[in-house]
């Protein structure tokens, strides 16, 4: 917008009017192109969790996944050692106990006494109750054995084979069953059958120990070896009157 001022009478510019009322705004210019990308700002606070969505259907079923193998192993006693043979670990050693080879009570089975006892509540001194002994071998002279163990206390050992479940001892054989592992083998030895005590048959082992220092002829529980009476219901053939048995422990 322009001003004229009058001139005045000599000629010379006049004075400054008032200014004029403001003129409308102007039209918008165009845009200007974008600026640079700013910084990305800090992570805002995790949200409140939302409401569950329906169930949704369920997916074919799957294929049956392999047979898995479950846990076994099998544990035995071996009789007058006290290592284990092959792959079986040891759990424990010790003293094959049993009761009083002329008491007419008390148990029949042998046990293996671990080496290392631990008491819990007892009472001092000797009660008028039951009663557990050592055990003596008492083979005489018989040469089966890869030592001579008259009047010696035997030892034991339990042991553990993992890879396997079944475990049993077959008398009158040295051999196992097809598909059977033999553990050892060696002579069935039980009390006499004179003796007022009577015990379980046991299978020795061939290559059996002693107890250190103990050939002392105590007596206790006591060992002898077995025959077949062939003459009393087991059959004569193959069995042979008078001959010792062997025995054989298998597992699998």
């Amino acid at each position: 917008m322009f001003f004229f001022y009058p001139l005045g009478r000599d000629g010379r510019d006049g004075m400054p009017g008032p200014p004029g009322p403001a003129g409308r705004d102007g039209r918008d210019g165009r845009q200007g192109p974008a600026g640079p990308r700013g910084l990305t700002g800090p992570k805002g606070n995790e949200g409140p969790t939302g409401i569950p969505g329906p169930v949704g259907p369920s997916g074919p079923k799957g294929e049956r996944g392999a047979e898995g193998q479950a846990l076994s192993g099998v544990t035995y006693n071996r009789w007058e050692r006290t290592n284990c043979s092959g792959d079986a670990s040891v759990v424990y050693t010790g003293v094959m106990g049993s009761g009083y080879y002329d008491h007419p009570g008390g148990g029949s089975n042998f046990v293996c006494l671990p080496d290392n006892p631990i008491y819990d509540k007892y009472i001092q001194g000797w009660q008028v109750t039951g009663a557990i002994y050592g055990t003596e071998y008492q083979p005489g002279n018989f040469p089966g054995f890869s030592k001579n163990l008259n009047n010696q206390d035997a030892p034991c050992v339990v042991c553990y084979v993992r890879s396997r479940s079944s475990q049993m001892m077959i008398p009158a054989t040295t051999k196992c069953p097809s598909g059977w592992t033999r553990d050892y083998y060696g002579y069935l030895m039980t009390s006499h059958y004179g003796h007022k005590h009577t015990s379980e048959f046991v299978c020795i082992d061939v290559d059996a120990e002693a107890v250190p220092g103990g050939h002392r002829d105590t007596n206790g529980a006591l060992l002898y070896l077995v025959q077949a009476d062939c003459n009393h219901g087991v059959p004569c053939v193959p069995y042979i009157q008078g001959h010792e048995l062997a025995c054989v422990v298998c597992t699998k």
